[in-house]
């Protein structure tokens, strides 16, 4: 999907970011007063003496930017610590507001991992959750390893997937 001609558009962006940069690059974008998602998790980890819950990158070297096609021009000049905008077909890529909601209710209320695969899904059922945390959410339903996973595509950026129960989804 390729941004509309209205250059003041607020569009998501994926921008791609040198390695370990990716939470200065987040407070880089709040003092200007950019939206952005920078997608974690929290996970415990466990050493011999202690346990210590720290939040982990979902997606590492990647963050979602919310901005004009100006602004976000401006900011790859200005933040060298932003490789490049993810493209497609020499146009700059962007994720649609729904499926940038979806994927965020994926990573902040869903009880299981989020992975993200770049390769294309193949034709699935459309489902809708019915019961837990993700209650309403409506995306594709895929077999992936003998098992049943949700899915969410994020449009030139690939596909997030999360192992969910069949008996909480029915077809639309």
């Amino acid at each position: 999907m390729t941004p509309n001609s209205a250059p003041d558009r607020l569009c998501w962006y994926v921008g791609c970011v040198r390695s370990c940069q990716e939470k200065n690059v987040a407070e880089a974008l709040g003092k200007r007063s950019v939206e952005y998602y920078l997608p974690l998790r929290r996970e415990v980890h466990r050493w011999s003496d202690r346990r210590k819950v720290v939040e982990c990158l979902v997606l590492p070297r990647y963050i979602f930017v919310r901005c004009t096609d100006a602004q976000r021009r401006l900011i790859l000049a200005e933040d060298s610590r932003i490789v490049r905008f993810l493209s497609s077909g020499g146009e700059v890529s962007v994720v649609r507001d729904a499926e940038m909601e979806a994927f965020r209710l994926m990573v902040e209320k869903g009880s299981g991992t989020v992975r993200v695969s770049d390769s294309p899904l193949s034709a699935g059922d459309r489902v809708r959750v019915l019961s837990g945390p993700l209650a309403g959410l409506e995306c594709e339903l895929l077999e992936v390893g003998g098992g049943r996973c949700l899915a969410v595509r994020l449009g030139t950026f690939g596909t997030a997937t999360m192992d969910l129960s069949v008996d909480t989804v029915e077809k639309i």
